[in-house]
């Protein structure tokens, strides 16, 4: 199960409503997610801006438990 099958519905949320004003960069954000198995993969960018986008304080908290 990849990082977008496992990411919360908020989670999505909040990155579609970003992807509104910069859909470049919510493009790029779930096609890494889409890519990756582990939170520990993410390049560092990606889980900056999903760390700021989605209001977290740790990006592992982005996901459900598998």
């Amino acid at each position: 199960m990849n990082l977008y099958q496992r990411l919360m519905i908020k989670n999505k949320e909040a990155i579609k409503e970003y992807g509104k004003r910069y859909p470049h960069t919510a493009e790029m954000i779930l096609a890494e997610l889409k890519s990756e198995d582990f939170f520990t993969n993410v390049r560092y960018g990606t889980a900056w801006d999903m760390i700021r986008i989605c209001k977290l304080d740790f990006l592992g908290d982005a996901f459900l438990d598998r």
